[in-house]
């Protein structure tokens, strides 16, 4: 490979980093999608729980059969239990013990939620900007309209700062790599007499 080459191979990996290694990526289910619409009660922060090992992405729970009905029905209804902890009136947060095995992502309007179809079309929306009903999902600011039945659930992406140091520094590195390498593989040349 020629030098001319390995530089533009350099170039092209260095912008690969730096789009690609900012970000984690989550999948939410609809349930957890749901908590990021729209609604009276505005937050800055949204926790949701994302990649849960027992959820498939958008699986509901399915309908009590006769044996879980016959359960359900036998159990005594848990007592009152306050919904949420708020130690922030601006931050909604999920209790720890809800967890199971989930991870734990903070949602605010600077995070990018994409809408997973199940025909595998993907739809940009923003958190807190659009609405799901019991038929659709409607999000005005990206004109997307989705059949709630057709909607597979969600992925977030959050700000890496991990990531994005590790990117900064391995592009400084491979930079001062490619300079120390030129000076070195260069030929002697004479200057001027």
């Amino acid at each position: 490979m020629s030098l001319r080459n390995l530089k533009w191979a350099a170039l092209a990996a260095v912008f690969a980093m730096t789009q690609l290694a900012c970000y984690n990526t989550y999948t939410i289910n609809n349930d957890e999608l749901s908590k990021l619409e729209a609604s009276v009660d505005r937050y800055e922060v949204v926790e949701v729980l994302a990649d849960c090992p027992d959820d498939e992405v958008g699986h509901q729970s399915p309908g009590l059969d006769g044996t879980r009905f016959a359960e359900a029905a036998t159990t005594e209804p848990p007592a009152e239990v306050e919904e949420e902890v708020v130690t922030d009136a601006l931050i909604k947060r999920v209790d720890t013990d809800d967890l199971r095995g989930c991870t734990k992502v903070p949602v605010s309007t600077v995070n990018a939620l994409t809408v997973l179809t199940r025909g595998g079309t993907e739809q940009r929306v923003t958190p807190f900007n659009f609405v799901m009903d019991d038929v659709q999902l409607v999000s005005p600011e990206y004109d997307v309209l989705v059949q709630l039945d057709q909607v597979a659930g969600a992925e977030v992406r959050e700000f890496s700062m991990a990531k994005t140091v590790a990117a900064i520094t391995t592009i400084s590195m491979l930079t001062v790599g490619t300079f120390v390498g030129i000076s070195v593989l260069a030929p002697d040349e004479e200057g001027f007499n």
